[in-house]
């Protein structure tokens, strides 16, 4: 099942580090339990699971959900319990990342063509920006003027989705379809539009933004 124009579905973002081991396919198998709680979970409309780029250790699903309701009643009920004690394992340690949501089609930016436009990408880039208070309007003022077009532009982007946090609207998560990592550190970077973007939306920034990449990413429930 594909997200659908429905302006209450809900992107999580779930980041889980894995324990180094030699194969994916042992990640996968460690993994399958805790997954198979949370794929069963109502109100879950899709999900699509890839690696990150800079640590092939560490997983990144994006979920889409009916509303917020149903992924804050996963998150609360005995059923997360279960997840998380199962995935345990899997972790040594380390610990699930799962506090970010984003409304899907709360305005034009954040709207399915656009999450259409990344979940097919080779190369996701994962951008959390800390907009500085009372700037999210200035931000997304730059973005649609400067920042959009370039990237529209860019031979090697194909698509960007962007939405405040519900956990805070100051945060935004920016997604961006590269055809390939190396299409955005070495070909889009040493581009004088670049620094344009960087320019434009500079002042706005809390703290420097430093985005990771999501490969490899290919649906596995809906």
């Amino acid at each position: 099942m594909s997200p659908n124009n429905g302006q209450d579905q809900v992107l999580q973002v779930i980041t889980i580090p894995h324990r180094p081991t030699p194969t994916t396919a042992e990640i996968d198998a460690d993994l399958a339990p805790a997954l198979s709680i949370l794929f069963a979970a109502p109100g879950l409309v899709g999900a699509w699971k890839g690696r990150r780029h800079e640590d092939r250790y560490t997983y990144i699903f994006l979920l889409v959900w009916r509303d917020l309701a149903a992924s804050h009643a996963f998150f609360t009920s005995p059923k997360y319990a279960e997840f998380h004690q199962r995935i345990q394992p899997a972790l040594n340690g380390r610990k699930v990342a799962w506090q970010q949501h984003a409304r899907l089609g709360q305005w034009e930016l954040s709207d399915a063509a656009h999450f259409q436009s990344i979940i097919h990408s080779p190369c996701i880039e994962v951008a959390l920006t800390k907009v500085v208070e009372g700037g999210v309007a200035g931000y997304y003022d730059g973005f649609g003027r400067v920042v959009s077009k370039i990237l529209d532009q860019d031979p090697g982007c194909d698509g960007w989705w962007i939405s405040p946090l519900v956990e805070n609207p100051q945060h935004q998560l920016l997604l961006i379809n590269w055809k390939s990592f190396e299409a955005h550190h070495e070909d889009f970077e040493r581009r004088p539009t670049f620094q344009q973007c960087i320019d434009t939306l500079k002042d706005y920034y809390a703290e420097f933004v430093l985005p990771t990449h999501l490969v490899g990413l290919e649906q596995v429930f809906g």
